[in-house]
């Protein structure tokens, strides 16, 4: 397979818990307009360049269709990593093609493509952006994707302060994509994890975003 080859539509892809509502598919038009992107110059050539990480990935969808680039797939949903692992068997990917983690664990070092599929709060994405700003580097391509309701002045805001310049696309089926250029930022506090200590005791209780 080659990024020309990027076809949601070749792939039998099911939601998890399985549904028989045919209006719920495992995708939407936002893993579409991502994986078109990808065909695309400079983001073609970056694909076998490095580690290819995918943020927030629901039912697997980007996971299958770039399984042949061995992505890093972020999400601490069990049902979305049960549906990955059902939809790479539906299709006959081999599991080893992706490596699922959750978002405690360590990004890998100098990601060639970052994928972001925003999730429904803003603090988990900020989390995200500093998880990422340890680790991408000014080659890093960033695309950042959600139905084009839910991309709003406050999310490109939290890209471009803690990422770098932060641009948009131009809506296509309703879905829009950000692009985020990784350069150099005046150093700004990550609030994460918040800590409290259990009154009266030596207990504390974390929440990470």
């Amino acid at each position: 397979m080659n990024p020309s080859q990027l076809d949601i539509s070749q792939f039998t892809l099911h939601r998890y818990p399985i549904t028989t509502d045919p209006n719920l598919q495992a995708w939407d038009a936002a893993d579409e307009y991502v994986l078109n992107t990808l065909t695309e110059a400079p983001y073609a050539d970056a694909l076998s360049k490095g580690p290819l990480v995918i943020f927030n990935d629901t039912f697997g969808a980007l996971a299958c269709a770039l399984a042949p680039w061995h992505p890093i797939l972020i999400s601490d949903s069990f049902l979305s990593q049960e549906a990955t692992r059902r939809n790479f068997d539906s299709n006959e990917l081999p599991e080893d093609k992706v490596v699922m983690q959750d978002s405690l664990s360590a990004l890998p070092a100098n990601p060639s493509i970052v994928i972001i599929k925003l999730p429904k709060t803003l603090a988990l994405l900020e989390y995200q952006l500093f998880q990422l700003k340890a680790v991408v580097t000014p080659d890093t391509l960033i695309i950042a994707a959600a139905k084009a309701k839910d991309i709003h002045t406050s999310t490109l805001n939290l890209f471009d302060s803690i990422l770098g310049e932060t641009t948009t696309s131009l809506a296509k089926k309703k879905a829009r994509l950000i692009f985020c250029q990784p350069a150099p930022r005046a150093e700004k506090k990550n609030p994460y994890p918040t800590i409290w200590k259990l009154e009266n005791t030596n207990y504390q209780i974390s929440n990470h975003a």
